[in-house]
């Protein structure tokens, strides 16, 4: 009986936090421009969605995603952005000085270890990009980092592979802004 009630508290006390959660990331796109893209990563399928601006970030963002500028810390960070189908699928873009760059890639690289595997050097919209994917079929994911025109990059990528049409298409995009 008392298993039965300690079970139900924390079922109620889970969905609640889930709940109020999702209500308080809602949608604080400030994005400064937008315009309609779509973009044919991965074969012949196309995401469709408009390209956003947030501080360094120009990124496609498709139909029925949200742009999220800054971060919890600071929502006008405009060095951090984020790409959210929902709180659990998403691509964050960061622009970091380089230690922290590093700090926050290695302890990713060590706290992520399912089906860990490397990724080779990749060039997307003209930035080398390297990293490594990490994950199953239920809760895939990958981090990749570069230097490009002066910045520390980082994009951390929950929900979807590499190689999937959605962050292919959304990487392709990427712009950085000076």
């Amino acid at each position: 009986m008392k298993k039965s009630i300690l079970a139900r508290s924390v079922s109620i006390i889970l969905a609640t936090s889930l709940m109020l959660g999702m209500t308080a990331c809602g949608d604080s796109s400030n994005a400064e421009s937008s315009s309609e893209v779509s973009s044919s990563a991965a074969g012949s399928e196309q995401v469709k969605g408009e390209s956003k601006t947030w501080g360094s970030f120009t990124v496609l963002v498709p139909d029925g995603w949200t742009l999220k500028g800054g971060d919890v810390f600071d929502e006008k960070d405009e060095n951090i952005c984020s790409v959210r189908k929902s709180d659990f699928t998403y691509l964050d873009f960061k622009s970091e000085k380089e230690e922290v760059m590093k700090q926050q890639y290695d302890y990713n690289h060590r706290t992520y270890t399912l089906n860990q595997k490397d990724l080779p050097e990749t060039e997307i919209a003209g930035i080398k990009w390297n990293g490594f994917e990490y994950g199953a079929e239920i809760n895939p994911g990958f981090e990749l980092y570069a230097s490009y025109s002066g910045k520390n990059l980082r994009v951390s990528c929950v929900g979807f592979t590499f190689n999937s049409k959605e962050a292919q298409a959304i990487l392709d995009s990427l712009k950085i802004n000076d």
